[in-house]
């Protein structure tokens, strides 16, 4: 049994071989050594269907956004108010900021506006009055409309008026130039009629003391009358105050030229006063309207606007 199993394995070593070289041997014809069989791979077959949908192509991508400007800077108005400790009121107070004020870092001139809510051309207020002005000019100046109109007699007269004095270079100045940008060396101060002479107290007052808190009073129709003599003395005490020094700053008197009517007479009479003492850096300029007494108010503030911040 043994040999007899050596025997078929034999036999299957031997055929194996055999097999082998006679598939080396079926190479084909031509030269010499057919080399080895490899499998072949399909060429072009495709490949087999799927249940899953193809997916569709994507859209173009779409045209980039047109540019669009920014809205248009505009002015505006912020309301507030002040507590007085010097004379034991308190004033609403109307900002108005140019419309170049929130994109910039500048520092605007200013101009404080005694009786700004007061209506002596409807239908506005003083404030809302010049602030049109302001806007229809594009003048880039700060406007602080200063209420409590219903305390004129009392603020605008002396001796009520040294105490509003310090309520204005004291209190108020500081408080509206630590919130706003200002041009300290053009700071204006105007008023009408009653208010319109504390705008030329204030200048004596200011000239007596020998510190200049504003640059240009403008005193328009002042009532100058109304003071008496104590405006007089107090241009006096400014002068023998000054003794020479230079007073830098600009006083625009303006007047209507109804006699009756207007405080023409007292007008003139201190700008007559002034322009004879001939005060080294002060300028005093005088200007007469066809208006009535109120309506004086409106050119006065147009022309010096024109003149003082072209």
């Amino acid at each position: 049994m043994r040999q007899l199993g050596r025997t078929l394995r034999a036999f299957v070593f031997v055929g194996g071989w055999a097999l082998v070289l006679g598939m080396s041997s079926c190479g084909g014809g031509g030269g010499g050594g057919g080399g080895a069989v490899f499998p072949i791979a399909a060429v072009g077959t495709p490949p087999p269907p799927s249940d899953t949908p193809a997916a569709p192509p994507s859209p173009p991508p779409p045209p980039p956004a047109e540019p669009v400007d920014p809205p248009p800077a505009t002015s505006r108005v912020v309301s507030d108010s002040i507590a007085s400790a010097k004379t034991g009121a308190s004033y609403p107070l109307d900002i108005y900021l140019p419309a170049s004020y929130d994109g910039s870092s500048t520092r605007y001139p200013i101009i404080y506006a005694m009786d700004g809510d007061a209506i002596f051309n409807p239908p506005g207020t003083r404030f809302s009055n010049f602030k049109d002005i302001l806007e229809s000019r594009g003048t880039q100046a700060i406007l602080v409309g200063i209420g409590g109109t219903s305390r004129r007699e009392q603020d605008y007269t002396l001796p009520g008026a040294r105490a509003y004095h310090d309520f204005l270079t004291q209190e108020l100045v500081p408080f509206i130039e630590a919130k706003y940008r200002v041009d300290t060396g053009r700071r204006m101060l105007t008023g009408l009629s009653l208010s319109g002479s504390m705008a030329g107290i204030a200048l004596f007052l200011e000239g007596a003391a020998g510190s200049l808190t504003f640059s240009h009073f403008l005193s328009f129709e002042g009532a100058y009358s109304y003071q008496g003599p104590e405006y007089e003395n107090l241009e006096q005490q400014m002068h023998d105050a000054l003794n020479g020094r230079p007073l830098p700053a600009t006083l625009i008197l303006t007047r209507c030229s109804d006699p009756v009517e207007c405080n023409s007479g007292p007008v003139d009479s201190i700008f007559r006063r002034l322009q004879g003492r001939v005060y080294q850096g002060l300028t005093v300029e005088e200007t007469t309207y066809s208006t009535t007494h109120t309506a004086t108010d409106i050119p006065s503030f147009t022309d010096s606007v024109a003149k003082l911040l072209p």
